[in-house]
C-alpha cells in the first residue's frame, strides 16, 4: 500500500501550472487521516496535483478528481498508473460537468485576496472567496444528504463571514495552523440535521 511519501514521489514531477502541496495541503490530509474513507466517493474538485485525491484513493475510496486542465489531470492519471491506483479525471471548471452525488467533497481553492485572477493557482480575487462563493454555489447538488465537505479557507477571507453566509451547513474548524501571516483553517461543512462531528487537532 503506498503512503504518502509515495505519492509525493509520483506527483514530483508536475506541471509547472500545477500548485504544490504545500501546508494548505497537508493540514487537509491531517484531517482526512481521521475520516472513513474506504468505499466511499470522495470528488476532488480543482486537484491541482492529485494529492488529496491520491490520499484519497490509497485509503480505499473511489475518487473523482476534476480540473480544468488536461495536462494537470493527464499527470494525476499517471501518478495512480505508477502506485497502483485507480482514479476517475473530469475536466471541469468547478461543478459544472460533474454528475451525481458524493459522499465527501474537497476543495483547496486558490485564496489569496487580489484585484484579479491573474495566477489562478493561488489569486482568489476580491477578499480570496471568488473560487469559495463558487465551491458552495454547486455543492448541495453534488453533496449527499449525510456526506461532508472539506474546504481550506485563510484567515485573510474572513471565515467567520463565510460560515454566516451559509446557514444550510453546519459548519466547523477541523483543523487550523498558523503561518507567520494568516492562520489556515480546513472548515468542515454537513447539511444541518446531521452531525458536525469535530476533529479540532
Amino acid at each position: 500500500m503506498p503512503n504518502i511519501d509515495q505519492i509525493l514521489h509520483a506527483i514530483q514531477d508536475i506541471p509547472d501550472q500545477t500548485y504544490a502541496p504545500n501546508d494548505d495541503s497537508f493540514l487537509i490530509i491531517d484531517v482526512l487521516s481521521n475520516l472513513p474513507l474506504h468505499n466511499k466517493r470522495v470528488l476532488d474538485i480543482g486537484t491541482g496535483s492529485g494529492i488529496l485525491g491520491l490520499f484519497c484513493a490509497q485509503n480505499g475510496a473511489h475518487v473523482t478528481v476534476t480540473d480544468v486542465d488536461e495536462v494537470i489531470l493527464e499527470n494525476v492519471s499517471a501518478a495512480a498508473s505508477e502506485l497502483g491506483l485507480e482514479i476517475k479525471t473530469t475536466k471541469s471548471n468547478m461543478f459544472l460537468t460533474i454528475d451525481g452525488q458524493y459522499d465527501i467533497a474537497l476543495f483547496n481553492p486558490p485564496y489569496l485576496p487580489s484585484n484579479g485572477v491573474e495566477d489562478s493557482t493561488i489569486d482568489g480575487g476580491v477578499h480570496g472567496r471568488m473560487f469559495i462563493d463558487q465551491f458552495f454555489q454547486g455543492l448541495a447538488t453534488h453533496l449527499k444528504h449525510d456526506g461532508l465537505a472539506l474546504l481550506l479557507v485563510s484567515s485573510l477571507n474572513d471565515p467567520r463571514l463565510i460560515i454566516q453566509k451559509h446557514p444550510e451547513y453546519s459548519i466547523t474548524v477541523a483543523a487550523r495552523r498558523a503561518l507567520f501571516f494568516e492562520e489556515l483553517q480546513v472548515l468542515l461543512c454537513r447539511f444541518r440535521g446531521f452531525p458536525s462531528q469535530r476533529l479540532d487537532r
